[in-house]
C-alpha cells in the first residue's frame, strides 16, 4: 500500500500490469514538460536507443497529451523518427548548435503552427551558452479556447554541475536568464495567452544550490502569474528520477491562470508502465497540468483535507484515512473530463470502495464541503 497525495500530491502505485492513462479531454488544453534524457544520442543516455524511443513514442501516443515541450532531443533523425511514430502530432524543434535541444509537440487536430524562432540571443551566456528559449505560436483550429493565438516558451537552463563555484555561477545565470525571460514576455503584455515549459534546473520554493533562495523569485512573487507546479515543489514532490527536488515545470500567463486546474497539476511516474523506466527512457518524469474553457468541472480543494489521506492498494481499493467515515455524505468518481463514472452513497461500503479505473478524481463529501484527490493505480 503506497500513499497517493492529499489534495495537490502524487505518487503512484505500483502495478506492473496497469495500462499507460490517457488524459484527453473535451474543452480543455492537456498540457506537459519533459526532458526525454538524449533522446537519439549514441554516446549519452540510456544505452538502448530503439527502446527508448519506442517507450518516449507510446507514452506520448498513449497519455494523447495536447502539447508537450520537449528537452534533450539530440539528433535530427530522432525529431523524424518520432514525428513519423506520432502521427497525431506534429512540432516544431531548435535550430542552435548544441546537440540538446528543446522542442514542441503538438495535437495536429487541435492547432497549427503560427511562426517558431528563438528568442534573447543578447543573452546566449545566461541561457546556457546557447540553449536559448524556443518560442512557438500556435492558432487553435475550434472554438474551444478563449484565445487566438497560444504562446508556448521552452527552456532548458543551466545545469547545477561542476565545482562550488561553477554551481555558483550556474545559479546566477538561472537568474539572470529567468529576469529577461520574464521581461521579455512582461512586454509583450499581460493579455497574451501563454504557457512556459521545460527543464529550469532549480526550483521555484527554494533552491536546489544549498543555501540559496530560489533563483526565480521574480515569479513567485508576482501573482499575476501562475506557477503551476510550485504546490509540488512546496509538497517536496521530484521530476527526476534520481533527485529529490522538482526541476521541471510549467508557468502560466496571467490570460491563463484562471484556467488551470490546480489540482490536475502532477508529476507523471511512468514505472508501473515502462519497465526500468529511469535506465531505458528518461532520467526526468514529465509533469502535466490541465487548463479548463469550459468552467463546467471545478473541483474544490479545501486546507482542512491537509491531514486526511488517501490510500491506494495494488488491485485498486481506495483507502480513506483520517476521515470519520459516518459525516461523509457520498463518494464520487469522476475521469479528468469530469464526467462522473460512479456515485457511492452507501456508509457500509466506504471502507471497500474500488477505483472503477486507472485514473480518476475522487470528490469527498464531507460536512458540506468537498474535497478532492487525484487517484493514479
Amino acid at each position: 500500500m503506497k500513499l497517493l497525495f492529499n489534495f495537490f500530491l502524487l505518487s503512484i502505485c505500483v502495478n506492473i500490469s496497469a495500462q499507460i492513462p490517457s488524459f484527453d479531454g473535451i474543452d480543455r488544453l492537456d498540457v506537459a514538460s519533459w526532458n526525454v534524457e538524449w533522446l537519439g544520442s549514441s554516446s549519452n543516455g540510456p544505452s538502448n536507443d530503439a527502446t527508448q524511443m519506442n517507450n518516449v513514442t507510446k507514452l506520448i501516443n498513449d497519455t494523447k497529451i495536447d502539447i508537450i515541450g520537449l528537452c534533450e532531443v539530440s539528433s535530427s533523425s530522432a525529431w523524424t523518427e518520432l514525428l513519423s511514430k506520432c502521427p497525431q502530432y506534429s512540432g516544431s524543434i531548435s535550430t542552435w548548435d548544441q546537440t540538446q535541444k528543446t522542442a514542441v509537440l503538438f495535437k495536429k487536430s487541435e492547432f497549427k503552427l503560427a511562426y517558431s524562432k528563438h528568442i534573447l540571443s543578447d543573452y546566449s551566456y545566461d541561457f546556457a551558452s546557447g540553449r536559448l528559449p524556443l518560442e512557438v505560436g500556435l492558432v487553435p483550429l475550434n472554438s474551444n479556447y478563449s484565445f487566438d493565438t497560444l504562446r508556448i516558451w521552452v527552456l532548458h537552463l543551466k545545469a547545477n554541475t561542476g565545482s562550488s563555484s561553477q554551481k555558483v555561477e550556474a545559479y546566477n545565470r538561472r537568474y539572470s536568464a529567468s529576469m529577461v525571460l520574464k521581461s521579455y514576455i512582461q512586454k509583450l503584455g499581460t493579455g497574451k495567452a501563454g504557457l512556459i515549459l521545460g527543464d529550469w534546473n532549480d526550483d521555484f520554493d527554494v533552491s536546489i544550490l544549498s543555501g540559496y533562495a530560489t533563483p526565480f523569485a521574480n515569479w513567485t512573487k508576482d501573482t499575476q502569474y501562475l506557477v503551476a507546479t510550485l504546490p509540488l515543489s512546496k509538497a517536496k514532490q521530484k521530476s527526476t528520477v534520481s533527485y529529490t527536488e522538482m526541476i521541471d515545470h510549467i508557468v502560466a500567463l496571467p490570460a491563463l491562470k484562471s484556467n488551470c486546474l490546480e489540482d490536475s497539476v502532477l508529476v507523471i511516474n511512468p514505472s508501473p508502465w515502462i519497465s526500468s523506466y529511469g535506465s531505458t527512457t528518461s532520467d526526468h518524469y514529465p509533469v502535466f497540468a490541465r487548463f479548463d474553457f469550459t468552467q463546467k468541472f471545478n473541483s474544490v480543494n479545501s486546507h482542512e483535507g491537509n491531514y486526511r489521506r488517501v490510500y491506494c492498494e495494488e488491485n485498486g481499493k481506495i483507502i480513506l484515512m483520517g476521515f470519520d467515515l459516518s459525516k461523509i455524505e457520498r463518494l464520487e468518481q469522476y475521469d479528468f473530463t469530469g464526467k462522473l463514472l460512479k456515485t457511492e452513497t452507501n456508509k457500509i461500503v466506504f471502507e471497500q470502495i474500488e477505483m472503477v479505473q486507472s485514473l480518476v478524481i475522487l470528490k469527498v463529501y464531507l460536512d458540506g464541503k468537498v474535497l478532492t484527490y487525484k487517484l493514479l493505480k
